[in-house]
């Protein structure tokens, strides 16, 4: 049995932790033995009262310091299950975020989204808090709240489900984190986005796939396929593997006596003409020094008034398991700048009104081709890449004959990217509905 109840916290002076039910509720079940409650991946004993008036909501009483710091929940989400003699309190889903000073979190560059996930959570039943890397690889119980205006940190119960959202990837390749890992799955605990996905595994693994391969750039891996790519293409990327925000990127274009280079990231001087391939190369590898890098054939895509266009398609796994477009934004470059991020100061607009200006007769055939070709890869990459992965971010170039081209795959989407014209953005929508699925599927499991 499912149902919405107020839950509240009250001192108690027992050594016994106590849950006391709404007498509607109570009187449905046979509360005479022992009973757990479960709320995330934690659980205590507890015995079951009866609230002898008609006041619905629910009330624990414990000691427990996991327990008794539980907020008060309006709408949470309860389930009972007579035959293990659990009660169940959630989904509870806990964001992972690189550790901070706690006065800077209300400088913080995801902080709309933090404070729309936590109401969203808390009108449709459930609860969101705040986990950092450094309480997650020290295994502590413990989160930021958003309590009274503000976040607040106390201990708190393992969640039901952890969002990635670190952006350390040194980090995510260190033993303590692996074994975070570890202890997650031990405790049934659901994390999804589990690492950065790199442009070239994520190439590697779609140019398998018989149906997206021919919607995706030549790409080479390494600078030694710089002179041969340039010789076939003439304009190429080079992007680091690791890359994001659309930083790392250097655009080289082969002309008759020279070559032309923009970039954004190594350099205050924008652009750059070398005489000579070996000048280039050295310079190149100054600027690379030791990190991974691809190169990548340039499609000549449409732009808007001369500037860069792509679209950034989020998708999301839902309720059923199955993929779904959570959102779409069509995003145009700023003045001299090469790439459309809005990190680099892109802006957005609805893509439909971007494509029928572009193609009036035929625009929303190719909005269906670019919606069907990044389910496409979600489903796949989420199949053959290991680990969890719930949400990419796949950017989509379109050429002039309204082909679409994956441009890029990001297991940890900007935020940033979405179009307000809702109160709660669409991503915080489906986090949600993602992690009620978890919760419900888990049946109470401890």
């Amino acid at each position: 049995m499912m149902f919405k109840s107020s839950f509240f916290n009250l001192e108690n002076h027992r050594e016994v932790n106590e849950l006391i039910v709404p007498d509607s509720i109570f009187h449905k079940f046979d509360f005479t033995e022992q009973w757990v409650l479960k709320a995330g991946a934690s659980f205590i004993h507890i015995v079951c009262s009866p609230s002898g008036t008609s006041d619905p909501r629910i009330t624990l009483k414990s000691t427990d310091p996991l327990f008794s710091s539980l907020p008060r929940m309006d709408h949470a989400l309860v389930n009972i299950d007579q035959e293990r003699k659990i009660i169940s309190i959630g989904p509870i889903t806990a964001l992972l975020i690189d550790s901070f000073q706690e006065d800077t979190i209300i400088k913080h560059s995801l902080k709309e989204y933090f404070t729309e996930c936590q109401r969203w959570f808390q009108q449709q039943g459930g609860l969101f808090f705040l986990m950092t890397v450094s309480s997650f690889v020290n295994d502590e119980a413990e989160g930021y709240l958003f309590d009274q205006g503000d976040w607040q940190k106390r201990p708190l119960p393992y969640p039901d489900v952890i969002y990635n959202r670190s952006h350390s990837r040194k980090l995510e390749n260190h033993k303590q984190f692996e074994a975070a890992l570890n202890r997650t799955r031990e405790r049934s605990i659901h994390l999804f986005n589990s690492s950065f996905l790199s442009k070239d595994a994520a190439y590697s693994h779609l140019k398998t796939h018989s149906s997206i391969q021919p919607h995706l750039p030549q790409t080479a891996l390494g600078l030694e396929r710089l002179e041969e790519m340039l010789s076939i293409h003439h304009v190429v990327f080079v992007k680091r593997v690791n890359g994001s925000k659309g930083r790392y990127i250097i655009r080289i274009q082969k002309r008759a006596k020279d070559y032309l280079v923009s970039q954004n990231s190594f350099s205050s001087k924008p652009t750059h003409v070398f005489h000579t391939y070996s000048s280039l190369y050295r310079q190149l590898q100054c600027w690379c020094r030791n990190s991974r890098y691809i190169v990548q054939e340039t499609i000549p895509f449409l732009t808007v008034n001369g500037h860069t266009l792509d679209f950034r398609f989020l998708c999301h796994r839902n309720h059923r398991g199955s993929w779904s477009v959570i959102s779409t934004a069509a995003r145009i470059a700023s003045e001299d700048q090469f790439v459309a991020n809005i990190d680099q100061g892109g802006c957005m607009e609805p893509p439909l009104e971007i494509l029928s200006d572009l193609f009036p007769s035929g625009h929303r055939e190719i909005y269906s081709n670019m919606k069907d070709l990044s389910l496409s890869a979600s489903s796949y990459l989420s199949e053959h890449l290991e680990g969890n992965f719930a949400e990419f971010g796949i950017d989509i170039g379109v050429d002039s004959a309204g082909k679409p081209w994956i441009i890029e795959v990001n297991s940890k989407p900007s935020k940033k990217t979405f179009i307000d014209n809702e109160r709660i953005r669409p991503s915080v929508k489906g986090l949600y509905e993602y992690s009620y699925n978890i919760w419900k599927g888990k049946g109470g499991i401890i």
